[in-house]
């Protein structure tokens, strides 16, 4: 067992999602004979040297030797760990996951409300910061009302 979920349901992940589909939302992938072929997401290039096999369901770059499976896949390009990639694809496909230590699942299963919560958040102060019409000191827009709280300071980092 691997990361507190279930061998048989990581295994259920890997079959059932469908790396085409889930590289494509990265890169345009073009059909080539019994691969698909496109530019590569992890690294830049003017020429495609990645390689998807749908029917193996794995991926390959000739030019940075990038490699794996649809769960290496998530895992690298959205930065996630074993399981935080596991369970996105079961999501995207609809499978519900079952763990080793019921523990472990409550604390996933509350770490990704907090993901959700801070996703909305995020939303919400960005599209704020898109439609004000004023920050309250005659600024009319988002940059005007970020060089008016800096009153002169540089920004630098977080600090205001």
């Amino acid at each position: 067992m691997l990361m507190g979920i279930v061998d048989e349901d990581v295994q259920r992940v890997r079959d059932t999602a469908d790396i085409v589909a889930v590289i494509s939302a990265h890169t345009q992938l073009k059909k080539q004979g019994a691969n698909w072929t496109g530019l590569c997401p992890f690294h830049g290039e003017k020429s495609p040297s990645f390689s998807v096999n749908q029917d193996k369901g794995v991926f390959y770059c000739f030019g940075c030797q990038a490699k794996g499976d649809v769960i290496s896949f998530v895992r690298d390009i959205d930065h996630l760990d074993f399981a935080g990639a596991v369970e996105f694809l079961a999501a995207k496909s609809g499978i519900t996951l079952r763990y080793t230590d019921q523990a472990e699942g409550d604390r996933r299963e509350a770490r990704g409300k907090l993901r959700e919560a801070m996703a909305a958040a995020v939303d919400w102060y960005h599209e704020r910061l898109l439609t004000a019409t004023t920050c309250g000191s005659g600024a009319s827009t988002a940059t005007g009302c970020a060089s008016t709280r800096s009153a002169g300071r540089p920004m630098t980092g977080t600090s205001w």
